[in-house]
């Protein structure tokens, strides 16, 4: 008999699993016998084969030398891999777990999840940039002059800097944050749970970064949506807008081309001719910053021919509502007149009993009984559901007309349904009118239009691209309604962003259930302020720019934002959240490249602003360069760990170090040291009351984030580790696994035994079941249940009449002038590298040889030949704020008017130490500060975005 290699390789990894699962997961160090796999009789194999097969049993050790991993540095991927060691301690192989299991034969599995990335990770534990002891900064910041301190030195300088800075500022001056190199449920859990104790600040990740989906929460009210990646298969039409799975997505880009060779049509919008662009069945390439314009064509089309359902839009939008033709404003039942005769009297007293929310109620024209009614779904609507024949009688809303009701002590007024003012709008962007701007001719607009309303399951993935531009969130919003109109829920398809999983029983690690509450930043207006974005605004637009893209001038502008982020304050000194950088001084942060992600100069105002900065990672990153104290983590490899979400699939992997693993140089886990943080805190604060006396020492005043009023520094080692039982990032996984719902029935066991993984049950499910055999997408709970959406009318939302969007003319979707200075001729694209995740593996040997090894920057040949400069070239790159030199790429995909960078490049691999980012200037959006409007309220599902997409530059050769 003839064995392949890939079923010797299985049975290894079979038998290794096994032993694994007894040896490595025995606290009290006990062992089993390790069964020695029988050598195949395979007299025909191949000399190739044999020396594979004899490195393999060389490098496969010990069965109990086994562990499991994924690579959680800010991928999204999740991915399941198997790692061994030698009896030395020392990393020999890692391989794809391959073992997830098949949801239906008639659905392709999950098999093998990995990249380029993850396969060197090992490498990456002993390349020369690691980090292996606690260092203290002895030259100028940025220097690189250092000095080996121990541990505890270490420790008891960063404790005794956090401590002081809660005594002299208070809390709000401390600023303690896992940055997104590090998105594990129980790693990262440790430092949100160490800052949330302190009162520390702490930013919203996705919206620092620019991976906010704001315009998505408009429409349903979060932003992270969509289904897992396997729904791709079994779709008719799948568009992917502003993406490259290919390249961003490649443990998941399989479903795409399995699911063409199905019969699906793959059709990719972007500006730039991509790796995925490729393999499409259509490529539209938009011009960078007009998706909005495009997306609002196609909707104009859907329109003018009537594809659409009126009953989907009467019963799940808010396109019915009546909207006030003088004033632009929504009606809401508190606005009607009580004795006005066209309201009718029963709907009223049924769907909002309590008069106190009747301004949370909205109303319709009933075209049955000639009168105006109240909507049940509403936020404050006594009756949730959004089915009209179900409560007692019928209500046919209207979607056209003008009606005249009174108003409590305004008189009678002219409304009319949302969608008329919808529909009258949407004529400015007729496929003819566009054209010129977008650059995508009215027969493909008609053709995007018949895909997906003529499609039965369709699906659109949204990127992250659309949102980094300054009118990207308006552009997401009208991506979002179009599937939103077409009634694109559950097992039809609809929109993608980021699926979140329903986890409960995690706030346990993070939180405090309620006695202290985190004290969260507006992750896009605290780095904009840290950073002192209005210097950099001066210099990077001008009038011309400012006035096309918001109508208004660029100091009009400025005022107006200016007073939006002052007005974040609630009562009671409670604030929101976006002036928590104003009295921070004091930086302890994990896992975080601010210093190459952030713009313009926002380096130096950074560095001007914090005392002290204490920075943990596993490597010397570019922030570590300017850090005063550094603190060696471990990686993925070294330390127990969970990873659930973003839900491209349906497991959840386990980080499990092999036995006998050896950490590199003296390194702890993130929860090892914050441990070490609160222990010497506690400390502090006891020896200094019991030499004074004077509680202010052991209680620290916090009115508005301490349920006591105050943070209890004589019980920090107590509360941060429940008592003992969390205390180490294996205790994080174990109480996990004990806490969460969706996780049960498992154990580190049974996870390790199935091959590091587990299946997450049927509560997982957030707006639709999970069913053990389908692929999941959401909201089917919305269209077969009829529960209301996460909106403030409980209905997918196309109208928004906070004052600040009438102004602006968004209170219905639109779409508006990019940003772009045009005193220089190239817009600077950034997306996302290949060869890298963000800045992580940016310096990998391994990696660097599979492409330039350097900066470069892509032109398209008619710009580099119109500019003399050749493949290889040496070029300068400048703007009003700044350049920077790196070498030329040609290459036909990038579109004309625009250079791309694959971002990630750390600042010092440039010269001058000045990465391309200083080049990007940044225009907070108006739209993305306001706050307070519905369901429009600053938190994880309403914050802006940091812009990457809205600077130009030129180039010349060096």
């Amino acid at each position: 008999m003839t064995v392949s290699r890939r079923s010797l390789l299985k049975s290894f990894v079979a038998l290794g699993a096994g032993s694994a699962a007894s040896r490595v997961l025995a606290r009290d160090g006990s062992t089993a016998p390790t069964p020695a796999p029988s050598a195949p009789a395979d007299p025909a194999a191949r000399a190739t084969e044999t020396a594979y097969r004899q490195e393999f049993a060389a490098t496969y050790g010990e069965g109990e030398n086994h562990g499991y991993a994924y690579h959680c540095v800010n991928c999204q991927g999740n991915c399941a891999w198997d790692v061994w060691t030698d009896a030395d301690g020392r990393i020999t192989r890692e391989n794809q777990s391959a073992s997830y299991p098949a949801i239906a034969p008639d659905v392709p599995d999950a098999n093998p999840r990995g990249c380029n990335k993850g396969v060197q990770q090992s490498q990456i534990l002993h390349q020369a940039d690691r980090l292996l002891h606690p260092m203290r900064r002895i030259g100028a910041r940025g220097e690189g002059k250092w000095k080996r301190i121990s541990w505890d030195e270490a420790i008891t300088e960063v404790a005794t800097r956090l401590y002081e800075t809660m005594l002299e500022t208070g809390p709000a001056g401390n600023y303690v944050h896992m940055g997104s190199g590090m998105l594990s449920e129980a790693r990262a859990a440790s430092v949100k749970r160490l800052g949330t104790l302190l009162g520390a600040v702490r930013p919203y990740i996705a919206s620092y970064v620019g991976d906010m989906f704001p315009g998505v929460s408009v429409v349903y009210g979060e932003g992270n949506i969509g289904c897992t990646y396997d729904f791709v298969y079994g779709s008719d039409v799948a568009l992917f807008w502003g993406c490259n799975p290919n390249t961003s997505r490649i443990p998941d880009a399989h479903y795409l081309w399995e699911g063409k060779y199905r019969g699906a049509k793959i059709i990719v919008v972007t500006p730039e001719y991509n790796a995925s662009a490729i393999h499409a069945d259509l490529w539209v390439p938009v011009k960078p910053g007009y998706d909005g314009h495009l997306a609002l064509s196609i909707l104009q089309r859907l329109v003018a021919t009537k594809r659409y359902s009126e009953p989907f839009l009467k019963q799940f939008t808010d396109l019915p509502l009546l909207v006030r033709t003088d004033t632009k404003q929504l009606v809401r039942l508190h606005d009607v007149d009580p004795s006005d005769p066209r309201l009718d009297r029963k709907s009223a007293e049924i769907f909002a009993a309590d008069p106190e929310k009747h301004h949370e109620v909205f109303v319709a024209w009933d075209r049955n009984q000639k009168k105006v009614v109240a909507l049940p779904g509403c936020e404050g609507s006594t009756v949730d559901t959004l089915r009209l024949e179900d409560i007692g009688w019928k209500i046919d809303p209207a979607l056209s007309g003008k009606y005249r009701i009174r108003l409590a002590g305004q008189g009678e007024v002219e409304v009319e349904p949302a969608f008329a003012s919808f529909a009258r709008e949407l004529k400015a962007y007729a496929p003819e009118k566009t054209a010129r701007v977008t650059g995508v001719h009215p027969s493909v607009v008609e053709q995007l239009a018949k895909e997906l309303s003529g499609s039965r399951v369709a699906i659109v993935h949204l990127g992250f691209a659309v949102g980094k531009y300054f009118n990207g969130m308006l552009s997401q919003r009208a991506v979002a309604s179009l599937t939103a109109f077409l009634g694109k829920l559950g097992p039809f398809g609809g929109l993608a962003t980021e699926n979140e999983w329903s986890i409960s029983g995690l706030e346990g690690l993070s939180g405090f259930a309620g006695k202290y509450t985190h004290r969260f930043a507006s992750g896009f207006v605290s780095e904009f302020m840290l950073g002192k974005g209005f210097s950099d605004v001066s210099r990077s637009f001008d009038e011309a720019d400012v006035k096309r893209a918001t109508g208004t001038s660029r100091s009009a502008y400025e005022a107006q934002l200016k007073e939006q982020i002052e007005a974040s304050a609630g009562d009671a000194g409670e604030k929101k959240g976006k002036p928590w950088w104003k009295e921070v001084e004091t930086f302890l942060v994990f896992a975080d490249a601010r210093l190459r992600r952030n713009k313009g100069s926002y380096r130096q105002a950074f560095l001007d602003k914090a005392k002290f900065i204490a920075y943990g990672d596993f490597r010397m990153s570019d922030f570590a360069t300017w850090a005063d104290v550094l603190l060696p983590c471990t990686t993925s490899y070294e330390a127990w760990d969970l990873r659930t979400n973003p839900g491209y699939h349906r497991f959840a992997n386990v980080c499990v170090p092999p036995a006998n693993l050896k950490r590199v140089g003296e390194v702890k886990s993130e929860w090892e040291i914050s441990t070490l943080i609160v222990e010497k805190m506690e400390a502090l604060a006891k020896a200094r009351h019991q030499a004074t006396g004077d509680e202010r020492f052991v209680k620290i005043p916090d009115a508005t984030h301490a349920k006591e009023g105050f943070h209890a520094m004589d019980r920090l080692v107590e509360e941060f580790t429940q008592g003992g039982k969390v205390r180490t990032d294996r205790d994080a996984v174990e109480f996990a696994l004990e806490h969460v719902d969706q996780f049960k029935p498992n154990t580190p066991r049974t996870m390790v035994e199935r091959g590091g993984f587990l299946v997450l049950n049927e509560k997982a499910g957030k707006t639709s079941p999970l069913y053990p055999d389908k692929p999941y997408n959401s909201f089917e709970n919305n269209l077969y249940l009829h529960q209301r959406f996460e909106t403030v009318s409980g209905r997918l939302t196309f109208y928004v009449d906070h004052p600040l969007w009438i102004a602006a003319g968004a209170q219905i979707p639109r779409a508006t002038e990019p940003i772009h200075p045009r005193r220089f001729p190239l817009l600077l694209m950034t997306p996302h590298a290949r060869w890298s995740i963000h800045s992580t593996y940016k310096v990998s040997p391994t990696l660097l040889r599979l492409q330039r090894g350097e900066p470069c920057v892509m032109v398209n040949p008619r710009t580099a030949a119109a500019k003399g400069i050749a493949d290889g070239d040496r070029v300068r790159m400048w703007n009003d704020l700044g350049e920077i030199f790196v070498q030329a790429k040609i290459a036909t995909g990038v579109p004309d008017g625009a250079v791309l960078m694959e971002h990630g490049w750390e600042p010092f691999q440039y010269r001058g130490r000045t990465g391309h980012n200083a080049l990007i200037g940044d225009m907070l959006n108006l739209l993305e500060v306001s706050d307070g409007w519905g369901h429009l309220k600053f938190g994880t599902n309403w914050d802006g975005n940091q812009h990457a997409y809205d600077s130009t530059v030129d180039i010349a050769r060096a």
